[in-house]
């Protein structure tokens, strides 16, 4: 399991470190013996669970009505904002376990806001 970790961890640095999308900090990113994830904590939570949630709704074909995912999805990314703003403004400092929480909830409510949104707009045309 260590040698999976580790080659994980020396992939993502050498393939997603440059992700201009990303700080990639690595004070705010997960480690693993001394080795560094190639995204930060919070876009690690959001990527993963906005890939996981598309995987889900369209194996399972789940029937999202357009306005409750949209305000499901709108009230999931209240954590981040209010975790990344503060953060942001200097009146406090985040820590990688709050990160990918928020992240994780980013995630899925940016997916669901979209598919809200691309639902919503297959009904109008």
């Amino acid at each position: 399991m260590a040698e999976v970790l580790d080659s994980v961890f020396r992939l993502s640095n050498k393939f997603l470190r440059p992700y201009p999308l990303c700080h990639s900090r690595p004070d705010r990113s997960l480690s693993y013996r001394g080795r560094y994830f190639g995204l930060c904590a919070r876009c690690t939570g959001m990527y993963t669970s906005g890939i996981l949630t598309v995987l889900v709704t369209l194996v399972w074909s789940l029937p999202l009505n357009p306005e409750p995912s949209l305000i499901l999805g709108g009230i999931l990314l209240i954590p981040g904002g209010i975790d990344g703003f503060t953060q942001l403004l200097g009146k406090r400092e985040s820590t990688n376990r709050l990160r990918i929480i928020t992240g994780l909830l980013l995630g899925v409510g940016v997916v669901l806001c979209i598919m809200g949104i691309v639902r919503s707009l297959s009904h109008v045309i």
